[in-house]
């Protein structure tokens, strides 16, 4: 072999070696981001994990609703049918707030028989339905009174416009008249979509 032969056989050996670190620091690269990823899987899996029992926590808070102070069982019939709006519909009664917030029906009919507020769980919807129909009739003027109540949950207009009397002190026409004639009264603010 020459020193020719030599020289090239190491230059060949020295590019062999530049194209093994090169294919090493790359797989060194792949192995670091393999493990970022597996890190990463490991963490969804203890999130994971955590939010099932939590789920399981939460679900069996719920299935004890009937164990629940008056507070705390106010607090989660608000919540749901304000997220829900469910009380817009008509028919919408004790028997589908006690399945939706998962209690019996005597546990609701005792925390109302308990309410300072309110005599009954019809009297609670009435007036959602009723603060509803406010916000119909401000906003969307559009709208006759009867749509609104409709809307709002109520079936019969006679009823509404009774009980819309009763809590406000006028009836739905007065109030839009005044809303009309009063300029100080500016729209509601839109709803905030739900998250």
């Amino acid at each position: 072999m020459t020193h020719q032969d030599y020289k090239e056989e190491n230059d060949a050996l020295r590019q062999r070696v530049a194209d093994l670190e090169k294919t090493n620091n790359e797989l060194v690269i792949h192995n670091m981001q393999l493990s970022q990823k597996m890190d990463a899987y490991y963490d969804v899996r203890r999130r994971i994990h955590i939010y099932k029992e939590l789920l399981a926590r939460h679900t069996e808070f719920l299935r004890h609703a009937d164990l629940r102070s008056d507070d705390e069982l106010m607090a989660v019939i608000e919540s749901r049918l304000e997220l829900e709006k469910t009380y817009e519909n008509p028919d919408f009664s004790i028997k589908e707030l006690a399945e939706m917030i998962d209690t019996t029906q005597t546990r609701i009919m005792e925390l109302f028989r308990n309410s300072p507020l309110y005599k009954s769980v019809e009297d609670y919807l009435d007036y959602l339905r009723i603060l509803r129909s406010m916000y119909y009739l401000m906003s969307k003027r559009e709208w006759n009174v009867a749509a609104c109540a409709q809307e709002a949950g109520f079936s019969a207009i006679r009823s509404f416009n009774r009980k819309f009397q009763d809590a406000i002190g006028m009836s739905p026409h007065e109030f839009r008249k005044l809303l009309d004639t009063h300029p100080s009264f500016e729209e509601p603010i839109e709803e905030v979509s739900d998250y």
